[in-house]
């Protein structure tokens, strides 16, 4: 952006190619979509890696195994490029199979979850439905323990506004 505001085409393309790489690289390595051809179809099911190590996968992070943990790890720093780096079709998969409160195999319910994580995994849900995200951070009966540390309630209602999710 700082290329593009400045006129500096160069540096925006190169802007633009560091973030080609990275998208590419989390949607091949990272986020497992169905269908990713570079790991285990086995592990495919899990769709994020938790930790990648040169040559192992493990389905966990440094601070704990909960899935919202592996999962909302991925989903950090949410930003205006998470659309890129996260695309719609895999935050649809992941949602549905791993965090949909209406589908009955779903693992690990968003409404379930507990602490500052629930408050990552609805915030991250704005990228494909805005609407339900913002109904949640709104709700009357918000409990504010569902925000995490490095968020607001306010910066996600803006998140969620913007992106089309305000009444």
């Amino acid at each position: 952006m700082w290329g593009r505001v400045t006129g500096d085409r160069s540096m925006e393309a190169r802007g633009n190619l560091m973030l080609s790489v990275l998208a590419r690289t989390l949607r091949n390595y990272f986020l497992m979509q169905d269908g990713n051809s570079n790991h285990p179809a086995e592990f495919i099911g899990n769709k994020v890696t938790g930790v990648l190590f040169e040559n192992k996968v493990d389905a966990t992070t440094y601070f704990g195994t909960n899935r919202e943990y592996v999962h909302g790890i991925h989903m950090l720093p949410l930003l205006p490029y998470s659309s890129l780096t996260r695309p719609p079709s895999f935050i649809t998969q992941e949602w549905t199979s791993i965090f949909d409160p209406s589908n009955p195999s779903a693992p690990n319910p968003a409404t379930t979850i507990q602490g500052g994580w629930k408050g990552i995994i609805y915030a991250n849900l704005a990228l494909i439905d805005p609407q339900q995200s913002w109904d949640f951070f709104a709700r009357e009966d918000f409990d504010m323990s569902w925000i995490d540390g490095g968020a607001s309630r306010t910066w996600y209602l803006a998140w969620a506004a913007g992106l089309g999710g305000a009444p």
